[in-house]
Protein backbone atom coordinates (compact mmCIF):
# COMPACT_ATOMS: atom_id res chain seq x y z
CA UNK A 1 0.00 0.00 0.00
CA UNK A 2 3.29 2.64 0.79
CA UNK A 3 4.36 2.24 -2.70
CA UNK A 4 1.22 2.83 -4.53
CA UNK A 5 0.77 5.69 -1.63
CA UNK A 6 4.40 7.24 -2.93
CA UNK A 7 3.48 7.64 -6.24
CA UNK A 8 -0.12 8.65 -5.94
CA UNK A 9 1.99 11.66 -4.31
CA UNK A 10 4.41 12.00 -7.05
CA UNK A 11 1.13 12.03 -8.70
CA UNK A 12 -0.58 14.81 -6.41
CA UNK A 13 2.32 17.05 -6.62
CA UNK A 14 3.03 17.44 -10.30
CA UNK A 15 -0.76 17.32 -11.21
CA UNK A 16 -0.69 14.14 -13.31
CA UNK A 17 -3.65 11.46 -12.87
CA UNK A 18 -3.49 8.15 -13.94
CA UNK A 19 -4.66 6.83 -17.46
CA UNK A 20 -7.86 5.11 -17.26
CA UNK A 21 -8.66 2.56 -20.36
CA UNK A 22 -11.88 1.18 -20.66
CA UNK A 23 -10.96 -2.70 -20.18
CA UNK A 24 -12.88 -5.02 -22.76
CA UNK A 25 -13.84 -8.88 -21.04
CA UNK A 26 -11.79 -10.27 -24.10
CA UNK A 27 -8.73 -7.99 -23.63
CA UNK A 28 -8.11 -7.25 -19.55
CA UNK A 29 -4.55 -7.01 -17.58
CA UNK A 30 -5.28 -8.04 -13.92
CA UNK A 31 -1.59 -7.04 -13.42
CA UNK A 32 0.28 -4.85 -12.85
CA UNK A 33 -2.33 -2.40 -11.62
CA UNK A 34 -1.73 1.73 -12.21
CA UNK A 35 0.44 3.11 -9.74
CA UNK A 36 2.74 0.47 -8.91
CA UNK A 37 6.81 0.19 -8.67
CA UNK A 38 8.26 -2.74 -11.11
CA UNK A 39 11.68 -4.21 -11.16
CA UNK A 40 12.87 -7.15 -12.23
CA UNK A 41 11.31 -9.75 -14.34
CA UNK A 42 7.29 -8.65 -14.35
CA UNK A 43 4.74 -11.59 -14.72
CA UNK A 44 1.87 -9.55 -16.66
CA UNK A 45 -1.77 -11.67 -15.80
CA UNK A 46 -4.83 -10.75 -17.68
CA UNK A 47 -7.13 -11.86 -20.40
CA UNK A 48 -6.49 -11.89 -24.17
CA UNK A 49 -8.84 -14.34 -26.39
CA UNK A 50 -10.77 -11.57 -28.67
CA UNK A 51 -12.28 -13.57 -31.59
CA UNK A 52 -9.76 -14.40 -34.71
CA UNK A 53 -6.68 -13.24 -32.13
CA UNK A 54 -3.29 -13.46 -34.19
CA UNK A 55 -0.96 -12.30 -32.21
CA UNK A 56 -0.26 -9.53 -29.26
CA UNK A 57 2.98 -8.25 -27.18
CA UNK A 58 3.39 -5.56 -24.33
CA UNK A 59 5.13 -2.19 -25.69
CA UNK A 60 6.11 0.80 -22.96
CA UNK A 61 5.98 4.34 -23.74
CA UNK A 62 6.51 7.55 -21.43
CA UNK A 63 4.25 8.91 -19.33
CA UNK A 64 1.95 10.70 -19.62
CA UNK A 65 2.18 11.93 -23.70
CA UNK A 66 4.87 9.74 -24.75
CA UNK A 67 4.28 8.76 -28.36
CA UNK A 68 7.09 6.15 -29.52
CA UNK A 69 6.05 2.82 -28.08
CA UNK A 70 9.29 0.03 -27.69
CA UNK A 71 8.11 -3.25 -27.48
CA UNK A 72 9.27 -5.18 -23.86
CA UNK A 73 8.06 -9.10 -24.98
CA UNK A 74 7.79 -11.21 -27.75
CA UNK A 75 4.80 -11.96 -29.69
CA UNK A 76 2.23 -14.50 -28.72
CA UNK A 77 -0.39 -16.54 -30.56
CA UNK A 78 -1.48 -18.10 -27.32
CA UNK A 79 -4.96 -17.29 -25.93
CA UNK A 80 -5.19 -17.01 -22.44
CA UNK A 81 -8.09 -16.03 -19.72
CA UNK A 82 -7.43 -15.02 -16.33
CA UNK A 83 -3.46 -16.06 -16.57
CA UNK A 84 -0.13 -15.34 -17.38
CA UNK A 85 0.05 -13.58 -20.75
CA UNK A 86 3.78 -12.26 -20.96
CA UNK A 87 6.85 -11.81 -18.82
CA UNK A 88 8.48 -8.69 -18.90
CA UNK A 89 12.16 -8.27 -18.21
CA UNK A 90 12.31 -4.30 -16.86
CA UNK A 91 16.35 -3.83 -17.06
CA UNK A 92 16.03 -3.07 -20.85
CA UNK A 93 14.24 0.34 -20.47
CA UNK A 94 15.72 2.91 -18.27
CA UNK A 95 14.08 3.71 -15.11
CA UNK A 96 11.09 5.93 -14.83
CA UNK A 97 7.28 6.44 -15.21
CA UNK A 98 5.91 4.31 -18.18
CA UNK A 99 2.43 3.67 -19.81
CA UNK A 100 2.17 -0.06 -20.52
CA UNK A 101 -0.01 -1.33 -22.96
CA UNK A 102 -1.06 -4.69 -24.99
CA UNK A 103 -0.72 -4.29 -28.63
CA UNK A 104 -3.67 -7.15 -30.43
CA UNK A 105 -3.08 -7.78 -33.39
CA UNK A 106 -6.45 -9.83 -34.93
CA UNK A 107 -6.10 -11.78 -38.38
CA UNK A 108 -8.64 -9.09 -39.93
CA UNK A 109 -5.46 -6.80 -39.21
CA UNK A 110 -7.56 -4.49 -36.88
CA UNK A 111 -5.19 -3.47 -34.16
CA UNK A 112 -6.55 -3.67 -30.11
CA UNK A 113 -5.14 -2.39 -27.44
CA UNK A 114 -5.58 -2.09 -23.46
CA UNK A 115 -3.35 0.26 -21.68
CA UNK A 116 -2.26 0.50 -18.33
CA UNK A 117 -0.85 4.01 -16.16
CA UNK A 118 1.49 4.91 -14.96
CA UNK A 119 3.67 2.13 -13.97
CA UNK A 120 6.96 2.96 -12.60
CA UNK A 121 10.22 0.84 -13.33
CA UNK A 122 12.52 1.09 -10.51
CA UNK A 123 15.49 -1.12 -10.71
CA UNK A 124 17.57 1.60 -9.03
CA UNK A 125 15.22 4.61 -7.81
CA UNK A 126 13.87 3.85 -4.21
CA UNK A 127 10.58 5.24 -3.34
CA UNK A 128 9.77 8.36 -1.42
CA UNK A 129 9.91 6.79 1.76
CA UNK A 130 13.66 5.76 1.03
CA UNK A 131 13.27 1.63 0.47
CA UNK A 132 14.53 0.29 -2.99
CA UNK A 133 11.47 -0.63 -4.69
CA UNK A 134 10.84 -4.53 -4.83
CA UNK A 135 10.58 -7.12 -7.86
CA UNK A 136 6.56 -6.86 -8.79
CA UNK A 137 5.51 -10.42 -8.47
CA UNK A 138 1.72 -11.31 -9.21
CA UNK A 139 -0.64 -11.28 -6.16
CA UNK A 140 -1.57 -15.20 -6.18
CA UNK A 141 0.29 -18.00 -4.25
CA UNK A 142 0.72 -20.12 -6.58
CA UNK A 143 3.23 -17.82 -8.62
CA UNK A 144 6.42 -20.02 -9.61
CA UNK A 145 9.87 -19.25 -8.63
CA UNK A 146 11.48 -17.25 -10.79
CA UNK A 147 14.14 -19.35 -12.27
CA UNK A 148 17.84 -18.62 -12.43
CA UNK A 149 18.78 -16.14 -15.46
CA UNK A 150 20.48 -18.75 -18.71
CA UNK A 151 24.13 -18.21 -18.64
CA UNK A 152 25.59 -15.55 -21.23
CA UNK A 153 29.23 -16.55 -21.98
CA UNK A 154 31.23 -12.99 -22.29
CA UNK A 155 32.24 -11.60 -25.39
CA UNK A 156 35.81 -12.52 -26.98
CA UNK A 157 38.64 -10.11 -27.51
CA UNK A 158 39.80 -11.48 -30.41
CA UNK A 159 42.45 -9.56 -32.84
CA UNK A 160 42.15 -10.53 -36.26
CA UNK A 161 45.25 -10.61 -38.18
CA UNK A 162 44.08 -10.39 -42.24
CA UNK A 163 43.65 -7.65 -43.82
CA UNK A 164 40.12 -7.60 -43.23
CA UNK A 165 37.49 -9.57 -40.46
CA UNK A 166 36.65 -12.80 -41.57
CA UNK A 167 34.25 -15.21 -40.71
CA UNK A 168 32.27 -18.17 -42.04
CA UNK A 169 28.68 -18.96 -41.99
CA UNK A 170 27.82 -21.64 -39.59
CA UNK A 171 25.15 -24.95 -40.11
CA UNK A 172 26.17 -26.80 -37.22
CA UNK A 173 28.29 -26.64 -33.61
CA UNK A 174 31.35 -28.39 -34.93
CA UNK A 175 34.54 -28.44 -33.24
CA UNK A 176 36.44 -29.14 -35.95
CA UNK A 177 35.45 -26.19 -38.51
CA UNK A 178 35.96 -23.88 -35.39
CA UNK A 179 39.64 -25.22 -35.26
CA UNK A 180 39.99 -24.95 -39.26
CA UNK A 181 38.72 -21.51 -39.15
CA UNK A 182 40.91 -20.53 -36.35
CA UNK A 183 44.05 -21.66 -38.32
CA UNK A 184 42.81 -19.58 -41.26
CA UNK A 185 43.11 -16.55 -39.70
CA UNK A 186 39.21 -15.97 -39.12
CA UNK A 187 37.70 -14.15 -36.12
CA UNK A 188 33.92 -14.40 -36.70
CA UNK A 189 30.80 -17.04 -36.76
CA UNK A 190 27.76 -16.27 -39.06
CA UNK A 191 24.55 -17.96 -37.59
CA UNK A 192 20.95 -17.59 -39.70
CA UNK A 193 17.94 -18.07 -37.58
CA UNK A 194 13.99 -17.07 -38.54
CA UNK A 195 11.72 -14.88 -36.32
CA UNK A 196 8.22 -16.91 -35.80
CA UNK A 197 5.59 -15.44 -34.18
CA UNK A 198 5.22 -17.07 -30.73
CA UNK A 199 7.68 -19.61 -30.98
CA UNK A 200 9.83 -19.34 -27.99
CA UNK A 201 12.46 -21.73 -28.49
CA UNK A 202 14.23 -19.80 -31.04
CA UNK A 203 15.60 -17.41 -27.91
CA UNK A 204 17.37 -20.58 -26.92
CA UNK A 205 18.49 -21.39 -30.12
CA UNK A 206 19.94 -17.95 -30.94
CA UNK A 207 21.59 -18.19 -27.07
CA UNK A 208 22.99 -21.62 -27.28
CA UNK A 209 25.16 -20.13 -30.78
CA UNK A 210 25.88 -16.54 -29.23
CA UNK A 211 27.59 -18.84 -26.65
CA UNK A 212 29.03 -21.48 -28.90
CA UNK A 213 30.88 -18.80 -30.61
CA UNK A 214 32.04 -16.77 -27.92
CA UNK A 215 33.32 -19.98 -26.04
CA UNK A 216 35.43 -20.83 -29.16
CA UNK A 217 36.45 -17.35 -29.21
CA UNK A 218 34.63 -15.85 -32.07
CA UNK A 219 32.13 -13.05 -32.65
CA UNK A 220 28.81 -13.55 -32.93
CA UNK A 221 26.65 -12.54 -35.88
CA UNK A 222 23.17 -13.05 -35.85
CA UNK A 223 21.25 -13.06 -39.22
CA UNK A 224 17.37 -12.87 -38.51
CA UNK A 225 15.11 -13.21 -41.63
CA UNK A 226 11.44 -13.33 -40.47
CA UNK A 227 8.67 -15.25 -42.17
CA UNK A 228 7.34 -13.16 -45.06
CA UNK A 229 3.58 -15.02 -44.57
CA UNK A 230 3.69 -13.46 -41.87
CA UNK A 231 5.29 -10.15 -42.42
CA UNK A 232 2.06 -9.94 -45.17
CA UNK A 233 -0.69 -10.91 -42.90
CA UNK A 234 0.59 -8.42 -40.16
CA UNK A 235 2.07 -5.33 -42.29
CA UNK A 236 2.99 -2.59 -40.14
CA UNK A 237 2.60 -4.07 -37.20
CA UNK A 238 4.91 -6.66 -37.93
CA UNK A 239 7.72 -4.44 -37.51
CA UNK A 240 7.07 -3.79 -33.72
CA UNK A 241 6.46 -7.59 -33.56
CA UNK A 242 9.78 -8.54 -35.14
CA UNK A 243 11.78 -5.48 -33.01
CA UNK A 244 10.26 -6.88 -29.67
CA UNK A 245 12.09 -10.33 -31.19
CA UNK A 246 15.25 -8.01 -31.76
CA UNK A 247 14.96 -6.69 -28.19
CA UNK A 248 15.69 -10.28 -26.56
CA UNK A 249 18.23 -11.63 -29.31
CA UNK A 250 20.08 -8.22 -27.93
CA UNK A 251 20.16 -8.95 -24.56
CA UNK A 252 21.94 -11.95 -25.41
CA UNK A 253 25.14 -10.50 -26.22
CA UNK A 254 25.77 -11.39 -29.96
CA UNK A 255 27.91 -9.05 -31.57
CA UNK A 256 25.99 -8.57 -34.92
CA UNK A 257 22.73 -8.72 -35.84
CA UNK A 258 21.43 -8.61 -39.31
CA UNK A 259 17.92 -7.64 -40.39
CA UNK A 260 16.31 -9.92 -42.59
CA UNK A 261 18.40 -11.45 -46.09
CA UNK A 262 17.71 -10.47 -49.71
CA UNK A 263 14.45 -8.82 -49.18
CA UNK A 264 14.88 -7.89 -53.00
CA UNK A 265 13.28 -11.17 -54.08
CA UNK A 266 9.69 -12.70 -53.57
CA UNK A 267 11.85 -15.40 -52.25
CA UNK A 268 11.91 -13.64 -49.06
CA UNK A 269 9.55 -11.15 -48.80
CA UNK A 270 6.04 -10.71 -49.98
CA UNK A 271 4.87 -10.71 -53.64
CA UNK A 272 3.48 -7.74 -54.69
CA UNK A 273 5.12 -5.70 -51.80
CA UNK A 274 8.83 -5.54 -52.41
CA UNK A 275 9.84 -2.13 -51.39
CA UNK A 276 13.09 -0.45 -50.06
CA UNK A 277 10.46 2.26 -48.14
CA UNK A 278 9.08 -0.67 -46.40
CA UNK A 279 12.53 -2.39 -45.64
CA UNK A 280 14.31 0.92 -44.15
CA UNK A 281 10.91 1.27 -41.76
CA UNK A 282 11.19 -2.94 -40.27
CA UNK A 283 15.25 -1.59 -40.13
CA UNK A 284 14.74 1.51 -38.32
CA UNK A 285 12.25 -0.27 -35.41
CA UNK A 286 15.16 -3.04 -35.67
CA UNK A 287 17.95 -0.79 -34.99
CA UNK A 288 16.18 1.08 -32.23
CA UNK A 289 15.52 -1.42 -30.71
CA UNK A 290 18.43 -3.25 -30.63
CA UNK A 291 20.62 -0.09 -29.60
CA UNK A 292 18.17 0.85 -26.67
CA UNK A 293 19.54 -2.68 -25.18
CA UNK A 294 23.39 -2.30 -26.04
CA UNK A 295 24.64 0.06 -28.38
CA UNK A 296 27.57 -1.67 -29.04
CA UNK A 297 25.45 -4.51 -31.39
CA UNK A 298 26.37 -3.38 -34.86
CA UNK A 299 23.50 -3.63 -36.98
CA UNK A 300 23.79 -4.63 -40.59
CA UNK A 301 21.52 -4.46 -43.28
CA UNK A 302 19.85 -6.92 -45.44
CA UNK A 303 21.84 -7.75 -48.29
CA UNK A 304 20.01 -7.80 -51.47
CA UNK A 305 20.64 -10.65 -53.82
CA UNK A 306 23.06 -9.73 -56.86
CA UNK A 307 20.35 -10.05 -59.50
CA UNK A 308 19.22 -8.45 -62.66
CA UNK A 309 16.59 -10.17 -63.08
CA UNK A 310 13.79 -7.91 -63.18
CA UNK A 311 13.31 -7.23 -66.60
CA UNK A 312 12.20 -11.08 -66.66
CA UNK A 313 9.80 -11.32 -63.71
CA UNK A 314 8.87 -7.95 -63.45
CA UNK A 315 9.08 -5.53 -59.99
CA UNK A 316 6.67 -7.46 -58.34
CA UNK A 317 8.63 -10.61 -58.23
CA UNK A 318 12.24 -9.25 -58.13
CA UNK A 319 13.92 -5.98 -57.83
CA UNK A 320 17.61 -5.93 -59.84
CA UNK A 321 20.31 -5.22 -56.53
CA UNK A 322 21.29 -1.42 -57.88
CA UNK A 323 17.79 -0.33 -57.56
CA UNK A 324 17.46 -1.65 -54.27
CA UNK A 325 20.41 -0.33 -52.89
CA UNK A 326 19.99 3.14 -54.37
CA UNK A 327 16.12 3.09 -52.54
CA UNK A 328 18.14 1.39 -49.12
CA UNK A 329 19.70 4.93 -49.65
CA UNK A 330 16.96 7.11 -50.33
CA UNK A 331 14.76 6.03 -47.64
CA UNK A 332 17.83 6.58 -44.92
CA UNK A 333 19.04 3.17 -44.22
CA UNK A 334 22.67 4.29 -42.95
CA UNK A 335 21.42 6.30 -40.72
CA UNK A 336 19.62 2.82 -39.30
CA UNK A 337 22.26 0.54 -39.53
CA UNK A 338 26.32 0.26 -39.00
CA UNK A 339 27.27 -1.37 -42.31
CA UNK A 340 25.48 -1.92 -45.08
CA UNK A 341 24.68 -5.72 -45.93
CA UNK A 342 26.61 -7.28 -49.83
CA UNK A 343 26.14 -10.80 -51.32
CA UNK A 344 28.55 -11.87 -53.86
CA UNK A 345 28.38 -16.02 -54.40
CA UNK A 346 28.23 -16.16 -58.24
CA UNK A 347 31.84 -15.84 -59.61
CA UNK A 348 33.54 -18.27 -62.06
CA UNK A 349 36.27 -16.54 -62.43
CA UNK A 350 39.06 -14.30 -60.81
CA UNK A 351 37.65 -11.89 -58.58
CA UNK A 352 40.58 -9.67 -59.63
CA UNK A 353 39.05 -9.65 -63.54
CA UNK A 354 36.69 -6.78 -64.60
CA UNK A 355 35.61 -8.49 -67.94
CA UNK A 356 35.93 -12.20 -69.54
CA UNK A 357 33.35 -14.44 -68.37
CA UNK A 358 31.52 -16.84 -70.33
CA UNK A 359 28.21 -15.58 -68.90
CA UNK A 360 28.62 -12.32 -70.17
CA UNK A 361 29.65 -8.91 -69.02
CA UNK A 362 27.05 -8.44 -65.83
CA UNK A 363 28.35 -6.62 -63.24
CA UNK A 364 27.40 -8.91 -60.70
CA UNK A 365 29.27 -11.49 -62.27
CA UNK A 366 32.64 -9.25 -61.55
CA UNK A 367 33.32 -8.76 -57.71
CA UNK A 368 35.28 -5.14 -58.35
CA UNK A 369 32.18 -3.95 -59.96
CA UNK A 370 29.68 -5.48 -57.42
CA UNK A 371 32.10 -3.90 -54.86
CA UNK A 372 31.06 -0.36 -56.72
CA UNK A 373 27.52 -1.78 -57.56
CA UNK A 374 26.82 -1.42 -53.71
CA UNK A 375 29.12 1.58 -52.66
CA UNK A 376 27.85 4.05 -54.97
CA UNK A 377 24.31 4.75 -53.16
CA UNK A 378 25.83 5.50 -50.33
CA UNK A 379 28.91 7.22 -51.15
CA UNK A 380 27.39 10.33 -49.31
CA UNK A 381 28.22 8.90 -45.89
CA UNK A 382 31.04 6.93 -44.63
CA UNK A 383 28.85 3.56 -44.41
CA UNK A 384 31.47 0.69 -44.76
CA UNK A 385 29.64 -2.39 -46.82
CA UNK A 386 29.48 -5.90 -44.68
CA UNK A 387 29.96 -9.26 -47.02
CA UNK A 388 27.21 -11.92 -44.96
CA UNK A 389 27.99 -13.94 -47.85
CA UNK A 390 30.54 -14.47 -49.97
CA UNK A 391 31.58 -17.39 -51.47
CA UNK A 392 32.08 -19.69 -55.19
CA UNK A 393 30.54 -22.90 -55.48
CA UNK A 394 32.41 -26.34 -56.50
CA UNK A 395 30.97 -29.73 -57.38
CA UNK A 396 33.67 -31.20 -56.29
CA UNK A 397 32.76 -34.53 -54.10
CA UNK A 398 28.97 -33.61 -55.04
CA UNK A 399 28.84 -34.74 -58.51
CA UNK A 400 26.24 -33.08 -60.94
CA UNK A 401 24.97 -29.46 -59.79
CA UNK A 402 20.97 -28.67 -60.21
CA UNK A 403 20.12 -27.48 -63.60
CA UNK A 404 19.68 -23.56 -61.68
CA UNK A 405 23.20 -23.85 -60.77
CA UNK A 406 25.10 -25.12 -63.98
CA UNK A 407 27.26 -22.30 -64.12
CA UNK A 408 29.23 -23.73 -61.68
CA UNK A 409 30.26 -26.99 -62.69
CA UNK A 410 33.23 -26.32 -63.87
CA UNK A 411 34.84 -24.71 -61.04
CA UNK A 412 37.58 -27.18 -58.77
CA UNK A 413 38.10 -26.95 -55.00
CA UNK A 414 41.41 -25.46 -55.49
CA UNK A 415 40.14 -22.93 -57.66
CA UNK A 416 37.41 -21.92 -54.87
CA UNK A 417 40.10 -21.26 -52.17
CA UNK A 418 42.58 -19.41 -55.09
CA UNK A 419 39.79 -16.97 -55.83
CA UNK A 420 38.31 -16.66 -51.73
CA UNK A 421 41.67 -15.97 -50.91
CA UNK A 422 42.14 -13.36 -53.72
CA UNK A 423 38.33 -12.31 -52.94
CA UNK A 424 39.65 -10.73 -49.55
CA UNK A 425 42.11 -9.07 -50.83
CA UNK A 426 40.42 -7.06 -53.08
CA UNK A 427 37.57 -6.28 -50.88
CA UNK A 428 40.19 -5.20 -48.33
CA UNK A 429 42.02 -2.92 -50.55
CA UNK A 430 39.78 -1.49 -53.13
CA UNK A 431 36.45 -0.39 -51.09
CA UNK A 432 35.34 0.87 -47.71
CA UNK A 433 34.66 -2.85 -46.46
CA UNK A 434 34.68 -3.50 -42.62
CA UNK A 435 33.98 -7.42 -42.40
CA UNK A 436 33.60 -10.58 -44.64
CA UNK A 437 31.47 -13.86 -44.16
CA UNK A 438 32.32 -16.73 -46.21
CA UNK A 439 29.28 -18.66 -47.38
CA UNK A 440 29.72 -21.20 -45.89
CA UNK A 441 32.11 -23.85 -43.82
CA UNK A 442 30.38 -26.69 -42.96
CA UNK A 443 27.19 -27.33 -45.12
CA UNK A 444 26.70 -30.20 -46.55
CA UNK A 445 22.97 -30.58 -47.90
CA UNK A 446 21.06 -29.34 -51.24
CA UNK A 447 17.67 -28.01 -50.28
CA UNK A 448 15.41 -27.07 -52.96
CA UNK A 449 17.65 -27.70 -55.77
CA UNK A 450 20.32 -25.29 -53.41
CA UNK A 451 23.71 -26.66 -53.68
CA UNK A 452 24.73 -25.30 -50.39
CA UNK A 453 27.10 -28.11 -49.51
CA UNK A 454 29.21 -26.94 -53.00
CA UNK A 455 29.46 -23.83 -51.44
CA UNK A 456 31.26 -25.19 -48.02
CA UNK A 457 35.16 -24.42 -47.65
CA UNK A 458 35.25 -27.66 -45.58
CA UNK A 459 33.94 -30.66 -48.24
CA UNK A 460 32.75 -34.12 -47.86
CA UNK A 461 36.51 -35.55 -47.45
CA UNK A 462 37.05 -33.38 -44.64
CA UNK A 463 39.73 -30.64 -46.19
CA UNK A 464 39.45 -27.02 -46.69
CA UNK A 465 41.85 -26.02 -49.01
CA UNK A 466 40.51 -22.53 -48.43
CA UNK A 467 41.26 -22.50 -45.14
CA UNK A 468 44.91 -23.02 -45.95
CA UNK A 469 44.55 -20.29 -48.55
CA UNK A 470 43.25 -17.79 -46.70
CA UNK A 471 45.81 -18.43 -44.18
CA UNK A 472 48.43 -16.82 -46.41
CA UNK A 473 46.83 -13.22 -45.91
CA UNK A 474 46.78 -14.09 -42.20
CA UNK A 475 51.13 -14.76 -42.79
CA UNK A 476 51.38 -11.20 -44.78
CA UNK A 477 48.88 -9.30 -42.24
CA UNK A 478 51.51 -9.79 -39.34
CA UNK A 479 54.61 -9.68 -41.21
CA UNK A 480 53.24 -6.06 -42.18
Amino acid sequence: MLKRLSLFIVMILLGIAPVVTAQQTDIVIDFPPPVYDLAGTVTIIGTINPANLNSYFFEVTAYPDGTSWTPVSLPSRAAVTSGTLAQINTTIVADGVYRLRARVLLTSGEARTVEVAPVRVANTLTRLDGSVAPIAIAPTTAAPATPEPPRIVPRPTTVSDLPVPVGGQMDTFDDNAAELMRRAGMTWMKWQVPFVIGDRSLIDVVRDRINWSHEQGFYAFMSIKGVKEELDAGGEEYYAQYAAFMTEIAALQPDAIQVWNEMNLDREWPQGKIDPAMYVELLRQAYDAIKAVDPTIRVITGAPAPTGAEGAFGLDRVWNDDRYYLGMANSGAAQYSDCIGIHYNEGIISPRLQGGDPRGEYPTYYLPLMLQRAAFPFRATDEPLCFSEMGYLSPDGYGQLPDGFAWGQNTSVAEQAEWLRDAIEVAATTANVDLIIVFNVNFTRFIDNDPQGGFAIIRPDGSCLACEAISTLRTAAAAG
